[in-house]
């Protein structure tokens, strides 16, 4: 097309016409102009489509990482809840007579008691929509100001969840003057984790002399404390997690 404007316009010079020349030269300017505003416009729509579908691939694997995490919170809060249950049947236990006692029942009841459940904190792909600023791209505001509010929200939780690990190390102290730690440990389970089968310690368990502890007994009414706010945090990140995971959903699927 160009070409055949420019054909005409040499024509109209050899001829003498240059009011003509110049009305076909605007013609051949506008038709560049037209030609670059098309291509610029083919390719934003192009970029569009790009962002749109690395947004869309974010999306997917961000619910498939908080649905892992959302398993994760729910599994934990099991554990803590176990030890609560645990430290009340020991708080329970200690009006009880030495002769009362069974060696494998509060083995088991110490091993749970003691026990810390840690959230873990990293999550890769939200790091990496904060640092590169995506999380200003995104289209859904409510799903936006959810996922700006989570690490606050999972601080929160980890504070209680240091003061717990503190408390373990406190109460592995008080518990080794009166009882065998390594049995202690041979009725831990949780997870996947398989803790092979040793000897009995012949160290004498003094459970009566445990349970009777100052130290012991604010030890374990410290950690109860600190599980049951660790839980009521948890369920409210899970609650959280839910309705990100829902909003996620409505992104990816739309």
């Amino acid at each position: 097309m160009i070409k055949f404007f420019r054909k005409i316009r040499q024509n109209l010079l050899s001829e003498g016409k240059t009011g003509k020349y110049f009305k076909y030269a605007i013609g051949e300017i506008i038709l560049v102009v037209i030609g670059i505003l098309i291509a610029l416009q083919i390719n934003n729509k192009n970029q569009q489509r790009i962002a749109y579908n690395e947004e869309k691939i974010l999306l997917k694997i961000l619910k498939d990482d908080f649905s892992s995490r959302l398993n994760e919170l729910e599994f934990l809060n099991i554990g803590r809840q176990n030890a609560v249950g645990a430290i009340e049947q020991l708080m329970s236990l200690a009006n009880n007579p030495p002769e009362y006692y069974n060696d494998n029942i509060m083995d088991s009841l110490l091993a749970i008691s003691t026990t810390t459940y840690r959230f873990n904190e990293k999550f890769a792909t939200m790091d990496m929509l904060f640092n590169s600023g995506k999380i200003n791209s995104l289209s859904n505001d409510s799903l936006k100001y959810f996922l700006s509010n989570w690490p606050s929200n999972v601080e929160e939780m980890l504070e209680e969840q240091r003061l717990i690990v503190t408390n373990f190390y406190e109460l592995e102290k008080t518990i080794s003057k009166y009882v065998s730690l390594r049995d202690i440990y041979q009725k831990f389970s949780w997870s996947n984790y398989d803790i092979p089968n040793i000897e009995p310690s012949a160290i004498k368990k003094d459970y009566k002399g445990l349970l009777d502890d100052i130290t012991y007994k604010n030890q374990i009414a410290s950690k109860r404390f600190l599980l049951i706010i660790n839980i009521t945090d948890a369920n409210l990140l899970i609650d959280e997690a839910k309705k990100i995971i829902e909003l996620l959903g409505d992104e990816v699927n739309e």
